[in-house]
């Protein structure tokens, strides 16, 4: 890769905390599987018995599952499979594009960002 030399942290230490990502994103997905099925379970009981608790239980199971740890999964995988292709085609964050950011981020978003990876360069 073309200026690769320039980069401040390796790629392929990226792309081991790009793994790590993807090992936290399926063990979420194997436990909140595992609480949305005892759930259920638990559930089965109690909506023989006709209470309400039993269907709001094994509900409140799937919607953790599916909106709660799925939209984390969902944003842990995006965020690994982002960094893995910046570790192969983008620019690492140095002077230029701590620059970039201070002039294009939400400040507000942000507090405290601007500048914060700039160098000390007296022309900065």
């Amino acid at each position: 890769m073309a200026g690769a030399d320039v980069f401040a942290m390796d790629p392929e230490e990226v792309h081991k905390s790009v793994e790590i990502l993807f090992e936290i994103e399926e063990e979420v997905g194997r436990q909140t599987d595992a609480m949305a099925t005892a759930n259920a379970e638990a559930a089965g009981p109690l909506k023989d018995a006709d209470t309400a608790l039993g269907p709001a239980l094994e509900a409140a199971g799937e919607w953790w599952k599916v909106h709660r740890a799925g939209g984390f999964c969902g944003l842990v995988g995006n965020t690994g499979e982002y960094l893995a292709v910046c570790a192969e085609e983008a620019v690492e964050v140095d002077d230029y594009t701590a620059g970039d950011f201070a002039s294009v981020a939400d400040h507000d978003r942000y507090p405290g960002r601007a500048n914060a990876n700039a160098s000390a360069r007296p022309d900065w």
